[in-house]
């Protein structure tokens, strides 16, 4: 399971190289194609604003895209460092036209079952950020079945 730390890594990576070659590919990560996945919750969009800001600035080649609900677009419309927002609509519909649009990475800043859905049948390279879910139910419920099951 990826961390924190991984995944920042991975992404500092990513950003911090200009050009990758692999066995079959040579890449030049400022011409790059990035998806960002955020669907909901206006305070967790927010928060995502620094990361396509940095994407951006490091990269300012690369076409950065932002997918998220229609009642949460007005956040994140006027953002100069969004190249193009989609709208989640259905989720099949908007895979489809997620696969039009030839990404070649995900950032996957929601980390939920829609967007390991979305991850999977678009089949590029992702990073996401382990939201430590099961920590975190410990720490707010301790009196959850899950503490209680650990705790004997």
């Amino acid at each position: 399971m990826a961390t924190k730390e991984t995944f920042n890594l991975a992404l500092s990576e990513l950003i911090n190289s200009t050009s990758f070659v692999s066995n079959r590919y040579a890449y030049n990560f400022n011409a790059m194609k990035f998806l960002i996945i955020r669907f909901s919750s206006i305070g967790d969009i927010v928060l995502t604003t620094p990361v396509i800001r940095c994407l951006k600035k490091q990269l300012p080649d690369a076409e950065v895209h932002y997918v998220t609900k229609g009642e949460f677009t007005t956040i994140l419309e006027s953002n100069p460092y969004i190249d193009k927002l989609h709208v989640l609509s259905d989720l099949k519909t908007t895979i489809r036209e997620l696969k039009q649009e030839g990404f070649d990475y995900i950032i996957d800043l929601h980390h939920n079952l829609r967007t390991l859905r979305v991850k999977k049948d678009l089949e590029l390279p992702s990073y996401a950020f382990n939201k430590l879910n099961i920590e975190k139910l410990i720490f707010v419920k301790p009196t959850s079945g899950l503490v209680k099951k650990t705790l004997s």
